[in-house]
């Protein structure tokens, strides 16, 4: 269950500092308020990393990101402030700042791996700012929680 807890918390672009990001393309479109993100796409923000082969951020008419898209072979690996690893992978992951909601869509999958600690869904949905998580499914693959229980000494 802190595994849940912990994602609430996952997020590389939260209270970032510096924020390091690489691809083999870059294009920007002031009229659509689009930057686009080619190729080997690899973002950075302190201990915290995603990987993806794609990724779009949206803006708003003050030019501040209003939604951010990675797309095909994604994969992230956070440090969250207790400490604890958390990574995953999923075909999309979407991110609304002004929600605090990500959206982890397709084949998703969140690890803690010193907990062995797992979800598993066809789409995760955290919003942060109210403490929730929805885990979906479908009916090929039901939505699965994987944990340990912490033996009492």
């Amino acid at each position: 269950m802190k595994l849940l807890i912990g994602i609430l918390f996952f997020g590389l672009f939260m209270f970032a500092d510096e924020i390091e990001v690489s691809a083999q393309e870059f294009i920007g479109d002031e009229k659509k308020r689009l930057t686009q993100l080619k190729g080997n796409v690899e973002i950075k923000r302190a201990g915290d990393r995603l990987t993806a082969n794609e990724a779009f951020v949206y803006l708003d008419a003050n030019n501040r990101p209003n939604k951010m898209q990675a797309l095909g072979n994604v994969h992230f690996w956070f440090n969250l402030k207790d400490g604890r690893k958390i990574e995953g992978e999923s075909n999309e992951a979407l991110y609304f700042p002004d929600t605090q909601e990500y959206q982890i869509v397709g084949n998703a999958i969140v690890k803690e791996e010193a907990k062995n600690n797992v979800v598993r869904g066809d789409k995760i949905i955290v919003r942060h700012n109210e403490g929730y998580i929805n885990i979906i499914g479908n009916e090929k693959k039901p939505a699965r929680l994987i944990f340990k229980l912490d033996k009492e000494e």
